[in-house]
């Protein structure tokens, strides 16, 4: 009690304590990221287009953004708690959960090649012949008008062609696993092409994470 008394009439005391709380609560702020900050570009190299508009390596992203690469481009970006990079001639088409600008359901590759590593949570990756569903792993893709390279880097996914959502196989593993999946809906085996381990660490990188073969 008596300390609480010396400090009442010690300005200087009090002032001291004012500054010492705002600034731990600054710190607080620079330490743990805001879930409601939309992502942002980590590499940019050539034109990239966010919703139809040219961007820069300053444009924000968000979980409902639809990204294009062109001939000259490519680009890795975090959105949340995922890391991507996308290849040259690419298109992806991202769905939030809900109204959050970081929380995403559903990644649509319209074309092209992309590398993806996802933090926990059920989403769902749509190609134009194949449909999958994860929760927390890497994956490549490359989608094309009639045919889907699918590689499973590592986790586990339900993997199924879109003319047969109904069948689906699952795939679990620690270090790729490769699907080519056709318009027909026949899903065959396919080595591990157009991506790297070196690559894969650097997306875990920009979220704080390694990849689970170290």
């Amino acid at each position: 009690m008596s300390v609480s008394h010396q400090d009442s009439h010690c300005p200087s005391c009090q002032s001291r304590r004012q500054f010492l709380g705002s600034g731990l609560i600054l710190g607080l702020g620079l330490v743990l990221p805001s879930l409601s900050v939309a992502g942002s570009f980590k590499q940019f190299n050539g034109d990239i287009l966010v919703n139809g508009r040219q961007a820069t390596s300053r444009t924000r992203i968000h979980a409902g953004s639809l990204i294009t690469t062109s001939a000259n481009s490519s680009t890795s970006f975090v959105i949340g708690n995922n890391a991507f990079m996308m290849r040259p001639n690419s298109q992806v088409k991202f769905t939030p959960q809900g109204n959050s600008r970081v929380s995403i359901s559903t990644l649509r590759l319209i074309t092209g090649g992309l590398l993806s590593v996802f933090g926990p949570g059920p989403k769902k990756l749509i190609t134009t012949t194949a449909t999958i569903g994860i929760r927390g792993t890497g994956v490549y893709m490359e989608a094309q008008e009639a045919s889907t390279y699918f590689c499973l880097c590592y986790g586990k996914v339900d993997l199924s062609a879109n003319v047969s959502v109904d069948k689906t196989q699952e795939l679990e593993t620690k270090h790729h696993v490769g699907r080519n999946i056709n318009q027909e809906g026949l899903i065959d085996q396919a080595g591990m092409t157009n991506h790297t381990d070196d690559e894969l660490e650097m997306l875990e990188g920009l979220v704080g994470r390694k990849v689970p073969f170290v």
